[in-house]
């Protein structure tokens, strides 16, 4: 059975909405057989998107305890009314529907932190007035949410106010959480050549002993865990209460990171109903697999200059668990992608995933290959088939392309001719937005 692609429609909406039923044609014979939309707002005419594609409603935040501030801008009846016949068509089309972000940009809400530490009712409210303005809607997606930083800087930073809010809302000692995260930046500080060779990559308690792992940096990476997973359950637990069955997703980081995220795919799967991990693996820019890398061991070696590269290297490799094929420095990670990167990570990462889900279609990837919005380095129409491969053999069954407003020529035709009926280039015809027609070179 071949792969089933699902697509996002991100800002502009209207570059879909203004020609839709030839794009969702399009788009069926391609193989596409689910739609995410949003975040729900429409260009303003001045370079932003800040015209709400609905008016939000008040009510369901005042009977949670909440004050909804006052919309910024006027909707657009003309396009909301245009967003509603796409999403109609789309239900003809027996597509499941989703709303990314739900509330990001459309609505402000204020409640005394205290009172909802995890911001369970604010969410609950936001996805009941969304979605009972859009019917058509089976669901949403958060990205990254209740995920704790990732980047070196980012995680090593002091507690602020909502982490010490987390800590007490499960029960944490704060400034026990703060020491252990200090003690644990403090020896990546301080480590040595003999340190990195001695213990390096070589197993758990070994990395223990070079990352001088001691009680209260084990007690700061475990809240880590239990922050996010309070935060997830608190929001289910309200969800459930709505009168209509919503779809939960969540945009994830793939799992080689997910220790240090504090998302435990395995718990996380009595929470979600779709695992939206990010396929992301391009060099530089932001979320992408390579990127993130190359910044940790341009991180420890700034913290320890007497370490070689390869030291360096080691000590990521056993912070992460990972090894990535053909790589020793960070000269490789300029030279493109190996065929065992594919071989390899990319299938491990995806059977990761596969294995932590009760059901295998829980698991709907995000798949893109860098440029904008993430502005990593450009990876070719043939990566993204390397990537959907692997998935493929590792035993994934969709997929999900983020987003139609960067898809090239060459990507619609790995994805169509993999998924569907292969796409015919007709100038006159349905064509990616990030490549320009035939027409305009004959």
């Amino acid at each position: 059975m071949a792969l089933v692609p699902w697509i996002r429609i991100g800002q502009p909406l209207e570059n879909v909405l203004d020609d839709y039923e030839r794009i969702l044609d399009a788009w069926d014979a391609g193989g596409i057989r689910g739609l995410v939309f949003g975040r729900l707002v429409f260009a303003d005419g001045k370079g932003g998107f800040t015209v709400p594609a609905f008016r939000p409603d008040p009510e369901p935040f005042r009977r949670r305890g909440l004050e909804l501030a006052p919309a910024s801008a006027e909707p657009d009846a003309s396009r909301e009314k245009q967003l509603h016949a796409m999403l109609d068509d789309v239900k003809r089309r027996g597509w499941p529907v989703l709303v990314f972000c739900p509330g990001q940009s459309t609505h402000s809400v204020s409640a005394p932190p205290g009172e909802d530490p995890f911001g369970a009712l604010n969410h609950a409210a936001v996805w009941e007035d969304v979605f009972t303005a859009f019917p058509q809607a089976d669901g949403g997606v958060m990205d990254g949410w209740a995920e704790l930083p990732y980047e070196f800087g980012a995680v090593f930073r002091g507690l602020t106010a909502a982490d010490r809010r987390r800590a007490e809302a499960t029960g944490h000692d704060a400034d026990r959480l703060d020491e252990g995260r200090r003690q644990l930046m403090e020896a990546f500080s301080r480590l040595t050549p003999g340190r990195v060779r001695y213990y390096g990559h070589h197993g758990m308690l070994s990395a223990m002993n070079l990352f001088d792992l001691r009680e209260d940096g084990v007690h700061w990476l475990r809240w880590r865990r239990e922050a996010s997973l309070a935060e997830g359950r608190a929001f289910r637990a309200e969800l459930d209460r709505l009168p209509r069955k919503l779809l939960l997703g969540n945009g994830l980081r793939t799992a080689m990171f997910t220790g240090i995220t504090g998302i435990d795919y395995a718990a996380w799967d009595g929470i979600l109903d779709l695992m939206l991990v990010k396929h992301y693996f391009w060099q530089r820019g932001f979320d992408g697999l390579y990127g993130t890398i190359t910044r940790w061991v341009e991180k420890v070696k700034e913290l320890n200059p007497g370490l070689t590269e390869a030291d360096c290297f080691t000590v990521v490799r056993a912070w992460f668990g990972t090894d990535l094929p053909e790589v020793e420095s960070r000269a490789d990670m300029d030279h493109g992608f190996p065929q065992a990167f594919f071989d390899e990570t990319v299938a491990e990462e995806t059977r990761r995933a596969l294995a932590a889900a009760s059901r295998p279609e829980k698991v709907l990837p995000w798949v893109d290959t860098g440029r904008m919005p993430h502005r990593g380095d450009p990876m070719t129409a043939g990566d993204l088939k390397r990537i959907l491969e692997a998935s493929e053999g590792a035993g994934l069954r969709r997929f999900l392309f983020h987003n139609h407003g960067h898809l090239t020529a060459a990507e619609w035709k790995v994805i169509s001719r993999m998924c569907g009926r292969e796409w015919d280039e007709d100038p006159d015809g349905y064509w990616p937005p990030n490549s320009p027609p035939k027409e305009v070179f004959r």
